[in-house]
């Protein structure tokens, strides 16, 4: 018999991102059916599931790319569902995509520098006009990309930085969107599938560059399919199938589950 999981840390440390009775439907398909967690600040957490389980819905609800049917979306206790991606990325939230979405006709250091001012203040004008307020926040945001370049992953594609993506490997155009994320200074990351495609070399590099995400004080929600990753990263995992939360937990009660078990192995 599985013993619970413990209890969650507190309900004011669990409003961080909250996530309530979750819905959405698709014609007369249930993709998320009133799935509900809460995600504590400064903690990883992992969303698995089979395929079709509804984990990339759930993100895009999240990230403002879908609507949900109901259910409310809570971030820092504001209600975020319904508002649009861009309102979402303002608001502190960044999210990384199953396959890396990284603008081909500008440089590794132009895609992480556009990012960074959808929190603009200044306006049309100030860029027109390029006044002292634009030419000083252009200033902080190329410094910022600078920096990133040079601290991840071993600051390799610094010197790289006037490249264009379609030059790089798969682990590397990963390793740019991610920072691209990060130039956003989001509280909260959202990792789909980071390590998808990569090789065990790559997939180490992934992990590590985690971790220095978290080590920056970020909190992570990531979906992946790699139980060996999950395993090694997460605090908790939370699992989907067929639309449905079946289980959460520490990953040693997760593992052991017997409806994980069965949705994973039949068993």
């Amino acid at each position: 018999m599985v013993s619970p999981p413990p209890e969650p840390s507190g309900q004011a440390a669990g409003d961080f991102l909250a996530v309530d009775r979750i819905s959405v439907r698709f014609g007369g398909l249930k993709a998320l059916d009133e799935v509900s967690f809460g995600l504590i600040q400064g903690e990883v957490l992992c969303l698995i599931g089979p395929n079709g389980s509804g984990k990339t819905t759930l993100f895009n609800v999240i990230s403002g790319l879908l609507r949900p049917t109901s259910g409310a979306v809570r971030f820092k206790g504001d209600e975020i569902q319904g508002l649009k991606s861009h309102r979402v990325a303002a608001s502190g939230i960044g999210r990384t995509f199953q396959n890396a979405r990284l603008f081909p006709g500008l440089t590794i250091f132009e895609n992480l520098v556009l990012p960074q001012f959808v929190r603009s203040p200044t306006g049309f004008f100030d860029a027109l006009l390029t006044t002292p307020r634009q030419r000083a926040e252009s200033k902080v945001v190329k410094e910022r990309a600078e920096q990133l370049l040079g601290e991840l992953g071993g600051g390799r594609l610094y010197a790289r930085r006037f490249d264009y993506p379609t030059s790089c490997s798969l682990g590397e155009q990963r390793m740019i969107e991610l920072m691209r994320v990060l130039a956003l200074d989001p509280e909260l990351v959202l990792m789909d599938e980071p390590t998808q495609g990569l090789n065990p070399t790559w997939i180490v590099e992934m992990l590590d560059l985690v971790e220095d995400v978290r080590k920056r004080g970020k909190t992570i929600l990531f979906v992946e399919h790699k139980m060996s990753v999950v395993m090694k990263i997460s605090d908790r995992i939370v699992v989907l199938n067929n639309g449905r939360k079946i289980c959460e937990g520490p990953p040693d009660f997760v593992r052991n589950d017997p409806q994980v078990l069965h949705a994973y192995l039949g068993q």
